[in-house]
């Protein structure tokens, strides 16, 4: 064992200050920023905050050098180069993310603007807008928008089921960190708790209507909600929209993709081709078509003619992905179930679908979360804000003769992507899981 070298720990601490100091006389250099448009304004601001992160990331590479020298001089470059590689790479996700903490400080802000009224005081990037307020913090925004729903007293409990549910989530994800749960006993608890939400969720959705949307005027009497008052709609109306789609194209995709998978008939190859031609085409080219279908089959603003052009569109992706998916997985588990006596019905039933449970969340939440950001379509075939979704919900917000209700856009903004976030937690086992695994022997 080598022992440790002391200079190499006096040169960490000695690069450690001059990064430092480095930074501190950028920030120093900067010039005294300008207001504009109510934003502040820093004359080529980009190429100081680019200068200090290029040296923050050579310090540490530099520092990490110093270490490897002081510990194991073989790997004194290494160290350096992982280092400043991850430093490099935290950046990018640091920068990525912003946006959505952007959002959520813009959403708990009292101002129904971006930045806010620019504070006198405070820290440089804190009067720049860059990082919010905390004096301005507050749920004005969500209860805003949320001021007209009223909710029977069984929802709330679901509403309350279901906030425990992603407490419980949550907690299971820490003692699984913390290897206080076994895995699989956690991978368990995760799905059931993952089916429980979703039970939840759907009696919520074929519940909730919209004579629960609604308020009161001066003399006491009840009117219709405002448009921007009614997120919780747009949402359920969203869900029941998307949720449907993606049932539809799961079977569309098991019954289609194994046909095509196992099966040899006349003119398959001639359909895949055509499956392939379909999606070199935008859907909104079909706009007119599918206007003009739904005329004539008296769908249109409906939830029903919606639903149907949605899951239309599915069918050509879903098929070719569920068919390259079934042709990774060996014909002889199908083979040794007839065999023993099975129908092709029955295997396809006891043996393909329980082993292709994440490929079938995978197209479930592929085409879930796709219908649930549409705006062209859904804006062509629904009218009325009754059968609004959430894009159109969210399009109200910038619509407005004179100002965007930034601060509700972003509190609406909030609010609907919850429904996601919670689906894509619950089954995040069930979409990593290996449930093919042994299924033949070698």
């Amino acid at each position: 064992m080598i022992p440790p070298n002391r200079a190499g720990f006096l040169w960490m601490a000695l690069i450690a200050l001059v990064t430092l100091g480095g930074v501190w006389l950028l920030v120093g250099a900067m010039p005294e920023p300008i207001v504009r448009n109510r934003f502040l304004i820093i004359t080529n601001g980009w190429m100081y905050v680019a200068g200090a992160f290029v040296l923050v990331i050579a310090g540490i590479a530099s520092a990490s050098y110093a270490y490897g020298v002081a510990t194991r001089p073989g790997r004194a470059v290494a160290y350096a180069v992982t280092m400043g590689t991850h430093m490099f790479v935290w950046g990018v996700i640091l920068s990525v993310f912003y946006p959505v903490v952007y959002l959520l400080a813009v959403a708990f802000n009292r101002n129904d603007t971006l930045a806010g009224a620019l504070p006198r005081q405070g820290s440089l990037l804190v009067r720049a807008g860059v990082f919010p307020n905390p004096a301005d913090a507050s749920i004005s925004q969500f209860e805003k928008v949320l001021s007209q729903t009223h909710l029977l007293p069984f929802q709330w409990g679901l509403v309350g089921l279901l906030v425990a549910a992603a407490v419980f989530l949550v907690a299971v994800g820490v003692l699984r960190q913390m290897a206080a749960l076994n895995p699989a006993r956690a991978d368990a608890l995760v799905t059931r708790t993952g089916w429980a939400i979703f039970l939840a969720v759907a009696t919520l959705v074929f519940s909730i209507s919209p004579d629960q949307f609604y308020g009161f005027n001066a003399a006491g009497e009840r009117i219709a909600a405002s448009s921007e008052r009614v997120i919780v709609l747009y949402i359920r109306n969203t869900l029941l929209v998307s949720g449907t789609t993606g049932i539809f194209a799961v079977l569309i995709a098991t019954s289609a993709g194994y046909a095509f998978a196992r099966m040899r008939f006349e003119g398959r190859y001639a359909t895949l081709l055509s499956f392939v031609f379909v999606q070199m085409f935008p859907g909104f080219m079909a706009l007119v078509a599918i206007f003009w279908l739904m005329t004539q089959l008296d769908l249109l603003n409906t939830f029903t003619g919606l639903i149907l052009a949605y899951s239309g569109g599915a069918i050509a992706f879903s098929a070719w992905i569920f068919k390259g998916y079934l042709e990774s997985i060996s014909p002889s588990l199908e083979e040794a179930a007839m065999v023993d006596g099975a129908t092709r019905w029955g295997a396809f039933w006891r043996i393909i679908l329980p082993i292709s449970v994440p490929m079938l969340l995978f197209i479930f939440l592929l085409q879930f979360i796709g219908t649930y950001s549409e705006f062209i379509l859904a804006n062509t075939l629904l009218q009325g804000q009754e059968n609004w979704t959430v894009g159109m919900g969210l399009r109200n917000f910038t619509s407005g003769r004179f100002d965007t209700q930034w601060g509700a856009l972003a509190a609406s903004a909030v609010l609907g992507s919850i429904p996601i976030l919670i689906i894509f937690y619950s089954f995040q086992s069930a979409l990593t899981g290996q449930h093919q695994a042994g299924g033949v022997k070698g």
